[in-house]
């Protein structure tokens, strides 16, 4: 029974159905539009931004195609060869041609991320007013990390939010895609990101396998969801070590940047490190405190979202610049239909489960 069937007991079924037909045309329809105007006021953005500061972006192009590229730039070279491409052959410099890829992946990422919002149960079956609240949570939650990606922008930031929303989404959601069709195209994801960023798909896949080893249900049988994410490790694993032993056997980090962070992290000098850390994680930590102060149910989706967030951070503490924001800016873009269930849960409390006490 949809939700205003079950609001609407006297109406006939027909007519239920098309009052519900027509409800998620319009919501597609808003929701279309709300990603065209960020992701366009995006582009505008960062293509007036980059027009005047450039040059600094053709540095990096060459430089990585050049191969004299400190570490761990050296290593992604997916988007400048893509880059020198679109120069060479289309006539479009790094500043125009840039903010269109980045455009065109904060786009993607948005709608896969809706697709993975509208595929819940929690979202199908939630009455309209829930409803209501978990679409206005889920456009909220995905707003507030962008508000760390302009002072601390990096091209591959918006490509890798759209990889972990495109690999969770083959992973969690029905389909009727032969496992075969789904293995080639988590493999090609895969040796993509590698090539932008090789450390998120192998925690990608790290928390694919084990979600299948803790059994937590999703609609492919365990075995298939353990070779997804095996798959997805392996190869970024691989590519990552070819990089580093075969292509650029003498790329090493700076002088001046150790490999590991985390004692830099933890010091109190400079002070804003960790009051900003802090603000950026806040709606995440807001979200984990919630489900387990209320003991809010999870969704095999929203757990798995959960688990890769969860074995990220720590590798940023260790290897990452806790300032630098941008660097898990895409894991909380993945985070942001979770974010909404739970903090709908808690703000609206389903049917028969205990209201949250002040």
């Amino acid at each position: 029974m949809n939700p205003e069937e079950s609001h609407n007991p006297g109406l006939p079924a027909n007519v239920s159905a098309t009052r519900a037909t027509a409800g998620t045309r319009r919501e597609i329809f808003l929701v279309a539009v709300f990603i065209a105007f960020t992701s366009f006021s995006f582009f505008l953005i960062q293509y007036d931004h980059m027009r005047v500061l450039g040059e600094g972006h053709e540095a990096w192009m060459h430089g990585v195609i050049a191969g004299v590229s400190p570490a761990p730039i050296q290593y992604r070279v997916a988007l400048p060869l893509v880059l020198d491409i679109l120069e060479r052959h289309a006539g479009l410099k790094v500043n125009q041609s840039l903010p269109f890829i980045e455009f065109l992946a904060y786009a993607l990422a948005l709608a896969l991320l809706y697709l993975l919002f509208r595929s819940s149960r929690r979202v199908e079956d939630a009455p309209p007013v829930q409803r209501i609240a978990l679409l206005g949570f889920f456009l909220a939650a995905t707003q507030l990390p962008i508000l760390w990606i302009f002072p601390w922008d990096r091209p591959e930031t918006l490509p890798v939010a759209f990889f972990l929303a495109a690999i969770v989404l083959l992973v969690v959601r029905p389909s009727r895609i032969p496992f075969g069709l789904v293995c080639l195209l988590t493999l090609l994801l895969s040796l993509w990101q590698a090539l932008v960023r090789s450390d998120v798909p192998v925690i990608a896949g790290i928390a694919i396998l084990l979600c299948a080893v803790i059994s937590i249900p999703f609609p492919r049988p365990r075995i298939q969801i353990a070779t997804l994410g095996a798959l997805c490790a392996a190869v970024a694993g691989a590519v990552q070590i070819y990089l580093q032993h075969i292509v650029y056997p003498t790329t090493t980090y700076p002088a001046d940047t150790p490999k590991f962070q985390l004692l830099i992290n933890l010091s109190l000098n400079p002070p804003l490190h960790i009051p900003t850390f802090l603000t950026a994680l806040l709606p995440l930590i807001v979200t984990v405190v919630l489900l387990v102060r209320y003991r809010l149910s999870l969704e095999s989706s929203d757990k798995l979202v959960l688990l890769m967030c969860l074995i990220y951070l720590p590798a940023w503490l260790v290897t990452g610049i806790i300032v630098e924001v941008r660097i898990f800016v895409p894991f909380l873009f993945l985070a942001a239909p979770t974010i909404a269930k739970l903090w709908t849960a808690y703000l609206l409390p389903e049917a028969g489960s205990p209201a949250p006490s002040r």
